[in-house]
C-alpha cells in the first residue's frame, strides 16, 4: 500500500480581490439602505464590474510583477483561494509532474505527483501567468499558463511536500528580485546526523537558478525536512520554521548572502525554539513542525508538533503568547478578520478527541478557546481521527451583511460546514478533557471520505473539498431566515439567513487528492498522488 504523508512524517496580489479593487467601486458595496440581494448575485454584480473595468480601461496601471497567490492559502491571514467562480469539475487538461524516490526507516519508496501540503502558487509578471509547484519528483517547476509548458525546473535532494512562498526583494538584480522559497525532505543521501541538510532554498522565479541553501540543523525533532510556507515580513526580514521545530528570522535580502561549504547562504537574525523541555519524552521525537506562519499585525502564530500554538512578536523576534492545544498539530493556522485564530489538531498523544479550536489570542491558557469542534475518532492509515488540514474561511468571499463561516475536511470522513461565531449551547469536553468548552453550530456535515487537505471557498458562494475519495463543488444557498430559527446565521447587520449546501459537480478520476487546490479565473488546480496536476472548471 502507498505510504500516506502522515506515515512518512511518523518516520523522519497578495491580499486578493480588495487590495486593487478601485475605492469608488469598494464603497459601493454597503451603501447606508443597500438594496435586499443576495450574497450570490451581490458577488456576481461585484465581479463583472470589476471584469469590465479591467477589459474597458487602459489607463488601469498595473505593476509589472502581481504576486496573485504567493503563498500556501494565499496570503499571511491563510484566507485566500484565488478569484473566480468555478462553473463546473470537469477536466479541461492535466500537466505530468512524475515520481520521485524518497527513503523512509531505511526503505526506498516511490512517490508520484504532489501531496500534502502541495498548494499551487501564482505569479503574473510581465504581461504573462505563472504557476509555480514542487513535486514529488523532487523538482520545483514554473508553468506558463498560456501555453502549459514548462518554462524551467529546479532539482532539490528529495521528494518537496510543502508549498512555496514566492516575495520581491527590491534590492536584488532584475533577474532576482523575484524569489522563490522551497522547502523539501531531507535528501536521499543524507540523515538527521549529517553536518549539512539544505532542506530550505531559495530560487529566482525568472531563471531558476538557486539563490541560497539553509541547513535544517539536528535538534529533539526526529525531522530535519521542511514543509512549512515561509513569510516576508518586510524590512528585509522572512520567517520560516524547520521540521526541526526551529523559528527563523532570516534576511531577506539576496546580496547579503555568504558562501559556505561551496554555496551561498543566507544570514539568520534569530532562532525561536517551538518546543517545551517537558515535551520531548511526551511525544517521543514527533516535534515537528509542519504548519506555516500566519500572521496578525505585528504578531506571527504558529502550530507546533508538539501541541502548542505560539504567538510571536514579530519587533523583539520574541514568543508572547503560548497556548497547549494537545494533539500532533499540522494544518496551519488561518486567522480571521477580528483576528480570532482558527487551529486544527490531529487525534495523538491526547485522551479526548481530535478537531478545531477558535481562539482569542488576546486571553490567556485556558481562556482564549471560543469554541472547540471535535470529529469521530475514526482509524484511517496512521491517523486515528481529527484534522490534519487547516480551517478554511469565507472572509474573503462574502459580502458584508452575510455570515462569517468556516469550513474543513477531518480524518472521520467529513466535510464540515460552520459558523465562526455562533455557538449551540451545548458544551464539549476539550481533547486534554481538562476543560469544558463552547461548539459551533454546523450548517452543513457531508461525508465526502478522509481527506488532510484543506476545503477552499470561491466567488460566487462555492466551495471546493477534495481527499482520498475526489474532488467536489458546493454551492451555498441563502435564505432570509428569522433570528429565532436555531439553524439561523446573523449577517451582522440585523439581517439572518438560513444557509442550505449542495453538491453540484465531483470529479474522481484523478487518484488520491492530499493537495490544497487553488482556483483562478474560475479554473481549479489541484494536484494528485497519481503523478498528475489537474486543471478542472
Amino acid at each position: 500500500m502507498a505510504l500516506t504523508r502522515r506515515q512518512l512524517t511518523r518516520y523522519t496580489l497578495s491580499l486578493g480581490l480588495a487590495a486593487w479593487l478601485p475605492a469608488r467601486l469598494r464603497s459601493s458595496q454597503a451603501p447606508p439602505t443597500p438594496p435586499l440581494v443576495t450574497p450570490t448575485s451581490l458577488a456576481d454584480t461585484l465581479t463583472r464590474q470589476v471584469t469590465e473595468i479591467l477589459n474597458a480601461s487602459p489607463k488601469l496601471d498595473l505593476p509589472e510583477t502581481q504576486l496573485l497567490v504567493p503563498t500556501y492559502l494565499g496570503n499571511d491571514q491563510r484566507r485566500y483561494y484565488g478569484q473566480g467562480t468555478p462553473e463546473g469539475l470537469n477536466l479541461h487538461h492535466r500537466f505530468y509532474l512524475g515520481s520521485g524516490i524518497s527513503i523512509v526507516g531505511g526503505t526506498s519508496y516511490t512517490w508520484s505527483g504532489a501531496g500534502w501540503t502541495g498548494q499551487p502558487t501564482l505569479v503574473r509578471d510581465r504581461g504573462r501567468l505563472y504557476l509555480v509547484i514542487g513535486a514529488y519528483d523532487h523538482q520545483l517547476r514554473k508553468i506558463d499558463l498560456e501555453t502549459q509548458e514548462e518554462v524551467w525546473t529546479y532539482r532539490f535532494d528529495d521528494i518537496l511536500k510543502g508549498t512555496a512562498t514566492i516575495y520581491i526583494d527590491e534590492a536584488a538584480s532584475e533577474e532576482n528580485r523575484i524569489v522563490i522559497l522551497q522547502g523539501s525532505r531531507l535528501g536521499i543521501n543524507k540523515s538527521l546526523a549529517s553536518a549539512f541538510t539544505p532542506s530550505f532554498r531559495a530560487v529566482s522565479f525568472r531563471t531558476g537558478k538557486e539563490l541560497w541553501r539553509m541547513n535544517i540543523r539536528r535538534t529533539d525533532s526526529y525531522s530535519r525536512d521542511n514543509d512549512s510556507s515561509p513569510l516576508y515580513l518586510g524590512n528585509h526580514t522572512l520567517f520560516n520554521a524547520g521540521e526541526n521545530s526551529i523559528g527563523y528570522f532570516i534576511n531577506s535580502r539576496i546580496d547579503q548572502r555568504r558562501p559556505e561549504q561551496g554555496f551561498f547562504v543566507p544570514d539568520i537574525y534569530k532562532e525561536l525554539q517551538l518546543y517545551e523541555a517537558e515535551d520531548v519524552a511526551l511525544y517521543r521525537g514527533n516535534l515537528v513542525a509542519e504548519s506555516s506562519p500566519a500572521r496578525w499585525g505585528d504578531r506571527l502564530y504558529l502550530a507546533s508538533g508538539g501541541g502548542r500554538i505560539y504567538g510571536i512578536d514579530i519587533p523583539s523576534q520574541t514568543i508572547v503568547w503560548r497556548f497547549r492545544s494537545g494533539g500532533d498539530l499540522n494544518g496551519t493556522i488561518s486567522i480571521a478578520q477580528d483576528g480570532k485564530l482558527f487551529s486544527t489538531l490531529d487525534r495523538e498523544h491526547i485522551p479526548g478527541q481530535g478537531g478545531a479550536y477558535k481562539l482569542d489570542p488576546s486571553k490567556p491558557d485556558p481562556d482564549c478557546v471560543d469554541w472547540f469542534l471535535p470529529t469521530g475518532n475514526v482509524r484511517f492509515a496512521e491517523w486515528e481521527g481529527g484534522i490534519t488540514g487547516s480551517v478554511a474561511l469565507n472572509d474573503q468571499y462574502r459580502a458584508p451583511n452575510t455570515p462569517p463561516l468556516f469550513a474543513t475536511n477531518a480524518i472521520d470522513g467529513h466535510l464540515y460546514i460552520g459558523s465562526q461565531t455562533q455557538v449551540t449551547g451545548e458544551r464539549v469536553p476539550g481533547p486534554l478533557q481538562q476543560h469544558q468548552y463552547n461548539t459551533p453550530i454546523i450548517i452543513f456535515k457531508e461525508r465526502i471520505g478522509a481527506s488532510i487537505s484543506t476545503p477552499i471557498f470561491t466567488d460566487g458562494n462555492r466551495l471546493i473539498s477534495a481527499g482520498y475519495n475526489g474532488v467536489h463543488l458546493f454551492q451555498l444557498n441563502y435564505d432570509i431566515a428569522s433570528p429565532d430559527d436555531p439553524q439561523a446565521l446573523d449577517g451582522g447587520q440585523g439581517q439572518f439567513y438560513r444557509i442550505s449546501v449542495e453538491k453540484i459537480a465531483s470529479f474522481n478520476l484523478g487518484g488520491s487528492f492530499e493537495a490544497t487546490p487553488v482556483v483562478w479565473d474560475g479554473l481549479v488546480y489541484l494536484c494528485s498522488r497519481d503523478g498528475w496536476m489537474y486543471c478542472l472548471g
